[in-house]
């Protein structure tokens, strides 16, 4: 008697044990998980207005040179969406090297919802990550270094091509590198996040390189680095070759 009234009990209990077990993993499997809303970010790149296509001579600059271009790498960092209306700021650091034949979009994670009166953002690395050895020796940060004899660090951006001088195709860089000549862009277009998935799309218009405030010759100066007076022209100049735009 006193073995059956233990084995009883102990057999109901391991009985009401798995029925709940079963039923609590029912449960767990009926609450479907959510996904968060992740944003994009797209880099695009036109002259004004006309998609860019690599090595075509089809583009005419402000000085009147006709251009192409068959290289464009650059970083993109410290990107600032200017809140308003109560929403604050908010900063996505990066950096974020961009190659314009090559992977252009970039996994930005979740943005709060808001209203934004513009952005901000360099267009090159912040002094603390320009600094030879701040960033992975992967291939491409290997390829954007700045010459250790030349200050070390990294190009901001490599843009290359051909123009004509006069009836002759001559090459140019403009390659631009150094903490003095960081060009800070200003984008100036308002935009709302609803703080679900869409993309958060960045223009750079590449004529905007060659002018405002400074009609840049490329006949008087083809190749940049090292040159104090161009790399400052040109960072001058890009300080408005960006625009923004949400698109859900």
């Amino acid at each position: 008697m006193t073995s059956k009234s233990h084995t009883t009990p102990t057999l109901l209990s391991l009985l009401l044990g798995a029925m709940l077990f079963t039923s609590c993993e029912k449960e767990k499997e009926a609450v479907a998980p959510v996904s968060p809303s992740n944003m994009t970010l797209l880099l695009e790149h036109h002259v004004d207005g006309e998609p860019l296509l690599y090595d075509s001579l089809k583009y005419t600059n402000e000085a009147g040179h006709s251009w192409s271009v068959n290289r464009l790498e650059y970083y993109v960092s410290e990107i600032i969406l200017h809140g308003s209306g109560g929403t604050p700021d908010d900063t996505i650091h990066g950096p974020y090297l961009v190659n314009g034949e090559g992977e252009r979009t970039f996994d930005l994670g979740q943005l709060p919802a808001g209203s934004y009166t513009g952005a901000s953002l360099l267009l090159g690395l912040p002094p603390s990550l320009n600094t030879t050895g701040a960033l992975p020796n992967t291939i491409e940060n290997l390829n954007m270094a700045w010459p250790d004899p030349m200050g070390g660090g990294y190009h901001f951006i490599k843009f290359e091509g051909h123009f004509m001088n006069g009836t002759t195709p001559t090459g140019f860089a403009m390659h631009v590198g150094k903490d003095m000549y960081l060009p800070h862009c200003e984008l100036p277009q308002p935009f709302a996040l609803d703080g679900g998935s869409g993309t958060l799309a960045l223009r750079f218009n590449l004529n905007e390189v060659f002018r405002t405030p400074n009609t840049y010759d490329l006949s008087t100066g083809n190749y940049s680095m090292g040159n104090m007076t161009l790399m400052g022209q040109l960072r001058d100049n890009c300080t408005d070759a960006f625009a923004i735009e949400y698109r859900p």
